[in-house]
């Protein structure tokens, strides 16, 4: 079956939102391994060193990959990627199986493997930076290596310009929270000057933190926050940088729940579309119904080291999930501090996904 075609029905699918889904999903997101070299101040992973760190296994992610063979694949989660030595023949791999790939990273341990990357074929790399200076990344990040990652970005830009190829687009990261918001319209800046294709602007997170919600969100004010992210906006159209600035304003109400105290009683009145098409994979193999679940246990649809992924794909448990998520009375905690992408927003999702919503062109001759 061809991915169009794939693609095709899952959006009836997702359309119709049965309880039992026909279609194998377009999207999963694995973890490739948990541990972290950086010490962030909105997460929770680990700091772990190389050898510490729990990983997946090259062998492992073949054999989920194959049996869901996905359209999409995100390599990342609880976790620096690149501790993984495997990473980039799992690339390869996905590659080889018709998936475009993509993966998050704080960009630290690259120096040196540019080439390398760009010859595994991944189509899109996102590098967490949090900041447009350096003392600012090293304040969140807990780190002083800003001045490690802008040359290794600098190097992978000049290794696509020798080997003639667009891929991987790069975007840049950037967590919305009290110490950074003087830079947000600083960083589309920074984005233009290192010719990254987007730039992705990431409401607070602090489920996981949640002690250390009031310190990441002091002086985060709705109206400040507006005015900051309608100029990055106007900014990134004029400097032709892609942005989820203008969707985030769309629903800014809804995010600004994020940086007020407590957890919201109900979610926002919107059905998350996941369940139908796309899941995360921890590094043990447990299935989780997205990235939001990947730190801890608070929802295991099953294990794919334990059972086949079509076991799995139409539970109990999964069939249990989407029939919450159709009543919009989804019980978990996470799930009351969410917004749910609406069809229009995942239709708007190329400009912030380069490479990865759509086939990527190659560099004219």
């Amino acid at each position: 079956m061809s991915n169009l075609w794939r693609m095709v029905r899952t959006g009836w699918t997702i359309l119709r939102k049965p309880l039992v889904v026909p279609t194998r999903p377009l999207h999963f997101q694995l973890e490739p391994v948990i541990g972290c070299n950086l010490r962030c101040r909105m997460c929770q992973v680990p700091d772990y060193p190389p050898e510490r760190a729990a990983k997946m296994t090259l062998d492992r992610f073949r054999g989920i990959f194959d049996q869901i063979q996905p359209v999409r694949v995100a390599l990342s989660g609880a976790g620096e990627p690149f501790l993984n030595p495997d990473l980039l023949a799992m690339v390869r791999h996905a590659k080889a199986g018709g998936a475009a790939v993509l993966t998050t990273t704080n960009f630290t341990l690259c120096s040196g493997k540019a080439e390398e990357i760009v010859d595994s074929g991944l189509n899109l790399i996102k590098v967490s930076l949090d900041a447009a200076r350096p003392e600012t990344y090293a304040k969140i990040r807990g780190r002083d290596f800003f001045n490690r990652i802008i040359p290794n970005i600098e190097e992978l830009q000049r290794a696509k310009a020798r080997k003639r190829s667009a891929t991987p687009f790069l975007r840049l990261q950037f967590v919305l929270q009290s110490e950074n918001l003087g830079e947000i319209v600083e960083m589309v800046a920074l984005a233009h000057r290192l010719k990254a294709d987007s730039m992705y602007f990431q409401p607070l997170e602090t489920l996981s933190v949640p002690d250390r919600k009031e310190e990441l969100s002091r002086g985060v004010e709705f109206e400040s926050l507006r005015r900051q992210l309608e100029a990055a906006r106007d900014r990134a159209a004029e400097l032709k940088v892609g942005t989820n600035a203008g969707v985030l304003l769309r629903s800014l109400p809804n995010y600004f729940r994020k940086y007020q105290a407590g957890i919201p009683e109900t979610p926002p009145q919107r059905v998350c579309l996941l369940p139908w098409f796309s899941l995360y994979i921890a590094v043990n193999g447990d299935v989780r119904p997205c990235c939001s679940f990947a730190e801890g246990n608070v929802c295991n649809l099953g294990n794919l080291f334990e059972q086949s992924f079509a076991e799995i794909w139409n539970s109990e448990k999964y069939q249990a999930l989407r029939q919450q998520a159709l009543d919009r009375k989804l019980t978990y905690f996470i799930c009351r501090n969410c917004v749910p992408n609406r069809l229009r927003d995942f239709l708007s999702l190329s400009a912030v996904l380069p490479g990865f919503m759509r086939p990527c062109p190659s560099v004219p001759e």
